[in-house]
């Protein structure tokens, strides 16, 4: 054992340590445990003491004392009329008194070392650590717990929790589930340092935040004490700024520090006593911490009676009496974190129902039917909006639970019948009590039945006999006439009955809610001589009297006793039951502990119980609560009385239960007890408008105050203030959203917003509604002036728009006539809607938008907002998916609209009728409205200028759409503005009028900020015609001459525009220097060699001066091209031309993240330059990523369609204006432009891959489903992932292995150690009929002696070199001059240049040696782009932190690395340090490549995975003899004939999975239809749900394949089990049945240049409405994809377009015409949606485990019939087969090929080609014909009859066919 010596207060110490027992200091950025000694700080290890261990010092007697202000109070109860301290009793307790305690000091207070614990040990545990404490000294209130143990958890982050407990008796401890994290922390922000109090050995800790080193808790002020009944700790304070605990009357928000107060559920109502108990415990605080408003919460976790005392110092006392300290400390750092954080532990609050929103009216003593409808009718003569009626306990026969007065309130169930009707819902009352001396009750009788009360303990024979029924059930008295029973919660039988007696009360009395009172539990009379409400006349009196016993009379008392103190010392049980009173299934609690638990163990059943009586929601208000009580229940501030004061103190109370996680509440409006005042109730109407829970209710034999009572005065301003809250309610509604989902608070305090600010600290006479709605009420008789604080930022006033500037104390003036001060907060967006008489009415009006700018528009003022919506009454939409949410965002004088989800039917019912936006100064002359689907002028708006409000009206915008809209001061030619100065998008660079002349450009800032303020200048930009136009063979030639000083130096003087007409449908335009020849990209394309016969284009030249031309459409005369708009430029680094584009509708350019598959034409520059930038939204906007795709197509307004394609591999980007205009930018080669005339979209693309080469057919097997991780990290977990997939029954054709197969992440390598055995696996694994994937990455590792593949390619001179004349990076080179960088390997590396022919060489040679020792099928080649990390920064992210020097590549400074325009390839990146640079994450730019150093990779570094790509294919098919299968991450226009692509790395998330939807049909333009997404997801953990969508999805992307990153969960789906795994077998399974339609598809792909996966409008290109779809697709032209794509989606909306479609899985008719939206519910188990067209003919096959077993099962034919107009049934279809993995089967003749074809009432297949070994040994074994009228009598195959089966009158089934498929065969039917 080592010893550690340290000195404490001038005494040695020894301590040990020992495996068992140490604890060491923890580093501070975790939780530092830190042993502190006071004078000498020294950090020690504890060990228990044993023989060998030093005595314990001595100390003393005289101890420091503490000052006044810190002084503990030892004897609280001195505040009690019957309590007085005495020297001597003082001392009875060990304490000092003092008669002259000084300021703020009590007279009896602990002594400094008097007693607490020591410390005696310690040890790690699994959370954190535990030290045992012994005791020391003289504890008062009887004898202590003589060993106790102190435990830490580290829970989060955000969440310590620690507690003391004796570890050697189980004591009760509250039982409220808590949603702990289960794991300790990693990165806590807090450190717990232990030390020992001042001049002693006693334990204390502190805790500290380590970002601020602010002391947090310090209870080195003493007085820690633990005895059975008796248990105190205290702390020192950061601050004053203390809120929360209760529940209690408070009379300030912030804490008076010189009170206590007590804790105990108590029947208090809160006008009577000062400082006492009320309803409800909540021992949970939040405190500021320090000017730059940190805070933090904490919670005590204890459900005894309790209190809380605070001192000036400032410090916190607790004293409670019994169970456990349980402390959970909540870090924040903001006020709202904390509470979030707390809300996250003890339960999200409740989801009130949309009515329980709306106004609601209530009194005790309606006395009848017709006293309650006349408050009604009275709230209804003044047209007040009112949701809610609800009946007190006067409607009960005897005030008996689950009765009704059928005498006084006969009819009242009818009544409340015609209320729902009429759109009003209805709340009733229970007690918990039940009466026992009524013959017959049944709830008795039932709760008897199954001993479902709460008891008397067994064998007490204190126990008065007539207190207790014959089941021992403790007796009581309350409002019924007897004595009643308290109904046990704790027991699951009580519960259960509870829950059957409301729902039997349903059908007796509807209501929709349930009103739980007197619930903390309340007895009338306890310990007296009878209840106040026992008949006088009823002798001999009785109360419940409550024997004397340690429980009901402990030791202390606590404030919740002797505040009450008379004549005679109050007792705990006092207005309630007995303390001995056992509760619990085995009577396992006594009432001493769980008594302030009655409320909240009543809570749930009831809501369970109303939610099965109605079916809804419902809503529970309970007057009891307790932490957790908000996941159930709301609360109303209880029996108020109708005094002013009432008024603005029930602030204070609303802001508390917000605080304490329940954020629906209020109080009575106008006062429960005593008459109101017409004014009063006028105030109090306006500030209950804006409680959570707006009700008014009063008590009995008070003047009614249901405003219509009042009055016309009353009556008419509560309508007013109340339709202003029925505005209000989508705004209130969607804070409860966040609320229940994320904790917010509702109503905050303002320092919750505005933390930092310390004016708002002790604001507690205004409030917010969530973070943009500030109340400021009229609180005072007479008021006539309303002092006001304004928080920093703009405000505007609600009513009258007017703004307001903050930070400032305001005055106004008010009359009795004044509204409220209600203030919208610049910056937010508040959705509203307009009120009617009540929510069920307003549900359904017209929504507006307030947009309140934080500053002016034109001064780049923003603001946002949400709006949640379901269908307000169903149970857990959120959870189950059945809501609806949309963002609002509004800048740069723009609003967006953005619907994120939208699974709630009536949301196609509502739309947007006004749209108010506050703060606009730009002079507005237009609003341009910008739909999904098409954008258009808005013409229904007004704008006042001088109240700065744009106010846009009758705008019939529908809710379940997306828009945005942009006003300003707009003509037309704003949108023909060319941007002079984009790359003021980055962060880097501004524009001014001086450097924007300097570009030769003009400066005029436009109104809207989206505008272009630096525009082309057309006297200084663009060329004229020079000469003669001259005719070519194929078109013209035109010489041009600048004019003009162009935008950037080294300008091209002479340009020549030649245009060249290559058949009908292409034309071909190019500028290029005629005298220089310059760069152009070196891909063959295939090209018509003469003009067509019958072009469908003609061109003309618009303007000779400053040189235009348009390019038109013969045979409709639309332009489709016109670069009138100017901006023509072409210097030797930048090139620019623009063009006015026919319509809207332009899909494509990439590759980008683009969020719809529609380009957003509105001000958008979208970069093209390949780089290693992950798909991920999150990463930053319009970033450029893998590969570089120049084509885009566009939509004309006809339905015709044509494409473009800039052929130039430049870093280059792309800007859209709204003219439409589109604006081309490139850094170099020449302008070369190729359009394809169509007029199909489908033709579109035929046209382009015909031109750039048809994609590549891949075998067969590669449309099987695949799977691989990065992190498999050994062979064994590679092969689990395979097992747990094929023992799930999912079919699996593929088994990738990563980069984390090799040795050390180095190309052509295996990982020996951890991959040993995987040649043989994947052996193993072709025998089980799968195929296997490895990774390649381009880059050889430069450093590790005899390396073969990098000495290979050295030898030859194989890679990419710096020029010959420049200086290079040290460090930067190998002795070959080539580039040298760092991406995986453990060392610096090369990158081949596979524009050599030596390094394709090397490349085939080494992939051949490769599979020869690794037998793989297909090749993965990643990080082509070329990625190199690092790249002009310190160290790349992965270089070892040990490694030092730290080493990058660098590149220098020069002409190509920093070309005068960077492109947003570059500036995108830009951050605060450093303008982003082309060689970021790549090489430098000035290297160069090629046979002879003729490309720079400023030129060609696009090209680079493209290059890569055809050597990688020839090189695999030389090895395995097979066509093979390569996946390429950076691409190229071509790339498709070699390869396939995946969309890279993207993140877990449900927005990366529908985002890839538009990344496969994008690819499906580009010519490479071989395309899919990360299955699951990449990045990030995923979810068994989101797997479970995506896998469905996932089955319809052509590459299919999950794969996702290192250190995250597995995702295999056959990890999941259950319903996961079970559909993602189903979906796999569905594909593998279409697999021979899918191979069809691509066979068509392959040779006619056929998009495989297409968006709708390629199919029905003259209906608008598919323009914009992209969460569906098709498969070909037949099979139409409708995937889920929303987590817990229950709705889905989709569209069918013209025609009929069939639903896939069951052969019926969805719709005979389509054109038409429709609405599919769905459900957990909901297979992807799928519809097949008819007209169309669907070959299948039945699947199995792999393809090369499916391929030999039996085939199936799917018919879907079309009803054409001639009326004849047709349909039609094809096969093409062939072996599958033979290279080019098509074009040597060994295929298949067959056509299908139905007309009337005969299918016909007839075989075209037939050149495939065994194809007679395939059969058509099933035929299915949908879509038929009426029934079948007989049907003949190929003449002879045949068995059938028509039991479905649509469908006709053939089976057992065996049909050859080499042989034609005709079936007809009659």
């Amino acid at each position: 054992m080592q010893k550690l010596d340290f000195e404490q207060d001038g005494h040695k110490y020894t301590s040990g340590m020992s495996g068992r027992t140490k604890i060491g200091l923890i580093a501070a950025v975790a939780v530092a445990v830190i042993l502190v000694a006071i004078i000498t700080p020294v950090a020690y290890f504890l060990t228990r003491p044993d023989d060998s261990a030093s005595p314990l010092p001595t100390y003393p007697t005289q101890k420091p004392d503490h000052t006044a202000a810190e002084r503990l109070n030892c004897y609280p109860e001195d505040e009690s009329n019957l309590e007085s301290v005495t020297r001597e009793k003082c001392e009875l307790r060990n304490c000092v008194y003092k008669p002259d305690p000084g300021e703020g000091g009590p007279l009896c207070y602990f002594p400094v070392g008097g007693h607490g614990y020591a410390v005696t040990g310690a040890e790690d545990t699994d959370l954190g650590f535990k030290v045992a404490l012994s005791q020391r000294g003289k504890f008062p209130f009887g004898a202590a717990v003589q060993e106790l143990v102190f435990q830490v958890e580290i829970r989060s982050d955000h969440l310590l929790r620690f507690k003391f407990d004796d570890p050697n008796r189980s004591r009760y401890k509250v039982p409220v589930v808590l949603n702990l994290p289960r794991k300790k922390a990693k990165n806590p922000k807090y450190k717990v340092e232990i030390f020992n109090q001042t001049g002693t050995d006693l334990f204390a800790f502190r805790i500290i935040r380590i970002q601020t080193g602010t002391v947090i808790w310090d209870t080195g002020i003493g007085g820690l004490t633990f005895t059975d009944q008796f248990l105190q700790i205290a702390t020192r304070l950061p601050s004053s700024n203390i809120y929360g605990f209760g529940e209690n009357r408070h009379k300030s928000f912030r804490h008076d520090l010189k009170k206590t107060w007590p804790m105990f559920s108590r029947d208090q109502g809160p006008g009577f006593v000062d400082e006492a108990n009320l309803y409800g415990v909540h021992p949970f605080y939040t405190c500021i911490e320090d000017p730059k408003g940190n805070s933090h919460g904490v919670l005590l976790l204890n459900s005894n009676a309790q209190e809380y005392s605070f001192t000036t110092a400032p410090s916190l006392t607790y004293r409670t009496i019994g169970g456990i300290l349980d402390f959970y400390v909540f870090m924040g750092p903001t006020p709202e974190a904390v509470i979030q954080q707390y809300t996250e532990v003890i339960g999200r609050p409740y989801m009130p129902p949309y009515w329980a929103l709306g106004f609601q009216l209530c009194r005790f003593g309606y006395n009848n039917t017709d006293d309650l409808k006349a408050a009604v009718n009275r709230t209804k003569k003044y047209a007040i909006p009112h949701d809610v009626q609800y009946a007190d306990i006067d409607y009960m026969d005897k005030w008996k639970d689950f009765t009704v007065d059928n005498v006084s309130f006969a009819g009242l169930n009818d009544y409340f019948q015609s209320l729902r009707d009429g759109g009003m819902r209805t709340i009733i009352i229970l007690d918990p009590a039940l009466i026992t001396n009524v013959s017959g009750y049944e709830p008795y009788n039932q709760m008897k039945t199954v001993h479902g009360n709460i008891q008397w303990p067994e064998n007490s024979s204190s126990i008065p006999s007539d207190s207790k029924d014959d089941d021992n059930s403790l007796l009581g008295y309350v409002w019924p006439n007897g004595k009643v029973v308290f109904p046990d919660f704790f027991k699951n039988s009580t519960r259960q009955v509870w829950q059957d007696l409301i729902v039997k009360q349903h059908s007796t009395l509807v209501f929709d809610g349930l009103w739980i009172d007197m619930n903390e539990p309340a007895n009338f009379g306890t310990n007296e001589e009878r209840p106040w409400n026992w008949p006088e006349s009823a002798k001999p009196y009785w109360s419940l009297k409550c024997p004397t016993s340690t429980l009901d009379d402990p030791p202390y008392r606590t404030k919740a006793s002797y505040l009450y103190d008379g004549k005679m010392k109050a007792r705990l049980s006092e207005k309630t039951i007995c303390m001995i009173a056992r509760q619990g299934d085995t009577g396992e609690y006594s009432h001493y502990d769980v008594h302030s638990l009655y409320g909240w163990s009543q809570t749930k059943p009831t809501l369970i119980g109303a939610r099965k009586a109605t079916g809804e929601r419902s809503v529970i208000i309970s007057r009891s609560t307790f932490t957790g009580s908000g996941q159930y229940a709301g609360h109303w501030l209880g029996d108020n009385i109708s005094k002013w004061s009432h008024l603005a103190e029930s602030i204070i109370g609303m802001l508390e239960f917000n605080l304490f996680g329940i954020p629906y509440i209020g109080a009575d409006i106008c006062g429960f007890m005593d008459n109101t005042t017409e004014e009063m109730c006028h105030r109090w109407m306006q500030l209950g408008a804006f409680y959570p829970f707006s009700r008014n209710h009063n008590g009995i034999k008070n003047m009614p105050q249901d405003p219509g009572a009042l009055g016309d005065f009353v009556g008419n301003s509560s309508r007013e203030m109340m339709e202003t809250r029925y505005w209000l309610l989508p705004y209130l509604y969607t804070l409860f959203h966040y609320a229940h989902t994320q904790g917010d608070t509702v109503v905050r305090p303002l320092h919750h917003e505005f933390s930092t600010d310390g004016r708002t600290y002790s604001i507690d006479r205004q409030f917010l509604w969530g973070s943009a709605l500030m109340v400021s009420p009229i609180l005072e008789m007479g008021q006539t002036k309303l002092s006001y604080y304004l928080p920093v930022g703009r405000w505007y006033n609600l009513f009258t728009k007017a703004a307001e500037h903050g930070p400032s104390h305001k005055e106004i003036a008010v009359t009795l006539d004044s509204k409220p001060l209600v203030q919208v907060r610049g910056g937010h967006i508040l959705p509203m809607q307009a009120p009617a008489n009540n929510t069920h009415y307003s549900r359904r009006n017209p929504f507006k938008l307030l947009v309140a700018l934080d500053m002016e528009d034109v001064s780049g003022g923003k603001a946002q907002g949400s709006l949640f919506w379901d269908d307000g009454v169903s149970i857990d939409t959120f959870e189950n998916g059945n809501y609806y949410i949309t963002r609002y965002s509004a800048s740069k004088q723009s609003l967006h609209v953005t619907v994120e989800r939208n699974s709630v039917s009536e949301i196609k019912d509502l739309y947007y009728d006004t749209i108010e936006i506050l703060g606009v100064l730009s002079d507005v002359t237009k609003v341009f409205l910008q739909k999904t689907a098409s954008g258009d002028w808005v013409y229904n708006f007004t704008y006042n200028k001088a109240e700065q409000i744009l106010l846009i009206h009758d705008a019939n915008f529908p809710l379940q759409s997306s828009f945005s809209l942009h006003w300003g001061h707009f003509d037309e030619s704003d949108f023909s503005r060319i941007d002079c100065y984009p790359e003021i998008q980055g962060r880097q660079e501004r524009v001014t009028k001086e450097n924007c002349k300097q570009r030769g450009c003009t400066y005029k800032p436009a109104d809207h900020s989206a505008i272009p303020a630096c525009f082309t200048s057309e006297e200084n930009q663009g060329y004229s015609i020079n000469g003669t136009v001259e005719n070519t063979t194929l078109g013209l030639r035109v010489p041009l001459v600048r004019r003009g000083s162009g935008m950037y130096q080294q300008n091209i003087e002479h340009v020549t525009f030649e245009v060249e007409f290559r058949g009908d449908d292409m034309i071909h335009f190019k500028f290029y220097d005629p005298n220089i020849r310059r760069y152009e990209v070196p891909i063959e394309l295939n090209l018509e060699l003469q003009k067509g016969n019958n072009s469908q284009m003609r061109l003309n030249i618009t303007n000779n001066e400053t040189f235009s031309f348009q390019i038109i459409r013969t045979s409709t005369d639309v332009v489709l091209w016109d670069t009138s708009v100017g901006g023509l430029n072409f210097a030797d680094q930048f090139l620019q031309i623009a063009t006015r584009l026919p319509s809207q509708y332009v899909y494509g350019l990439g590759e980008n993240l683009h969020k719809s598959l529609r380009h957003n034409l509105w001000y958008q520059t979208w970069p093209a330059f390949s780089r290693d930038q992950p798909v991920v939204d999150a990463w930053g906007d319009n970033n450029n990523h893998y590969g570089v795709h120049p084509f885009y197509m566009c939509m004309e307004e006809d339905g015709k369609a044509h494409g473009v394609l800039l052929l130039n591999s430049n870093a280059q980007d792309f800007s859209f204006s709204p003219l439409p205009m589109l604006t081309y930018r490139t850094t170099g080669g020449i302008l070369d432009f190729y359009m394809f005339l169509g007029s199909s979209p489908e033709l579109v693309v035929q046209q382009y891959t015909k031109m750039i080469g048809l994609p590549y057919m891949p075998p067969y097997w590669g449309l099987g489903f695949q799977q691989c991780r990065y992190g498999y990290n050994s062979l064994d977990k590679l092969k689990a992932a395979v097992n747990r997939t094929r023992s799930a029954d999912i079919p699996l054709d593929v088994q990738y292995a990563d980069i984390d197969h090799m040795d050390e992440r180095k190309d052509f390598t295996i990982d020996m150690v951890n991959f040993k055995g995987l040649p043989d696996y994947f052996r193993e694994l072709r025998n089980l009929g799968m195929k296997t994937i490895i990774l390649l990455d381009p880059t050889l590792i430069s450093n590790e002696t005899n390396y073969e593949p990098y000495e290979k390619m050295k030898a030859v001179g194989a890679n990419i070199k710096w020029p010959e004349n420049v200086t290079k990076p040290e460090g930067s080179f190998d002795s070959d001059r080539a580039i040298l960088g760092y991406v995986w390997p453990k060392g610096k590396v090369v990158f081949p240049d596979f524009f050599k022919n030596k390094t394709i060489e090397v490349w085939k040679s080494l992939i051949n040696e490769s599979i020869h020792r690794l037998p793989v099928d297909g090749l993965w080649i990643d990080m082509n782009e070329p990625a190199n990390f690092g790249t002009n920064e310190e160290k790349p992210f992965n270089w070892p932190e040990k490694d030092k020097p730290y080493w990058s590549l660098k590149c220098p400074y020069n002409q190509y690395d920093d070309p005068p325009y960077r492109t947003k390839a570059a500036y995108n990146y830009d951050n605060s340090d450093r303008k982003g640079r082309l060689s970021d994450k790549t090489l430098c730019m000035v290297s160069r490549q090629g046979q002879h150093d003729e490309y720079k990779h400023y030129d060609v570094h696009s090209l680079y995975g493209w290059s890569q790509t055809r050597p990688t294919l020839d090189a695999l098919r030389d090895a395995t003899g097979n066509r093979g299968l390569v996946i390429s991450r950076s691409t190229f226009p071509g790339s498709g004939k070699y390869t396939g692509h995946w969309l890279g790395d993207n993140r877990s998330t449900w927005r990366d999975m529908k985002l890839s939807i538009i990344g496969i049909l994008e690819f499906n333009l580009f010519g490479i239809p071989y395309i899919g997404a990360d299955i699951c997801g990449f990045f990030d953990d995923t979810n068994p749900e989101l797997c479970k969508r995506w896998m469905q999805l996932g089955a319809f992307y052509t590459f299919s394949r999950n794969h996702n990153g290192i250190n995250y969960i597995d995702q295999d789906p056959g990890l999941f089990g259950g319903v996961v795994t079970s559909l993602a077998r189903d979906a796999i399974r569905t594909r593998y049945w279409l697999l021979p339609y899918l191979y069809t598809l691509f066979h068509y792909a392959h040779v006619e240049g056929q998009t495989v996966i297409r968006p709708l409008h390629h199919e029905f290109s003259k209906d608008k409405m598919t323009y914009s779809i992209d969460e569906q697709f098709l498969w070909g032209p037949a099979l139409l994809i409708s995937p889920i794509l929303q987590e817990k989606q229950r709705i889905l909306h989709l569209y069918l377009p013209k025609g009929r479609w069939y639903n896939y899985y069951t052969g019926k008719i969805v719709t005979q015409t389509g054109q038409e939206m429709i609405t599919q519910s769905v459900n957990d188990d909901s297979p992807i949606p799928l519809h097949i067209r008819g007209g169309h003919i669907i070959p299948m096959q039945e699947p199995a485990n792999t393809t090369f077993f499916s391929r030999q099962n039996p085939f199936r034919l799917v018919v879907a019939l079309e009803n054409e107009t001639t009326h004849e049934y047709q349909a039609s279809g094809s096969l093409f087969w062939d072996d599958g993995v033979s290279t080019d089967t098509y074009q040597v003749g060994n295929y298949y090929f067959s056509l299908f074809e139905c007309k009337q009432n005969t299918l016909n297949m007839t075989v075209k080609h037939d050149n495939v070994t065994g194809m007679g040994s395939l059969h058509m074994e099933t035929v299915e014909i949908w879509g038929l009228k009426g029934p079948i009598n007989n049907v003949t195959v190929n003449g002879a009859p045949n068995n059938f089966n028509n039991s479905h009158p649509e469908v006709l089934l053939l089976k057992n066919l065996s049909l050859s498929l080499n042989t034609n065969f005709s079936i007809s039917w009659m």
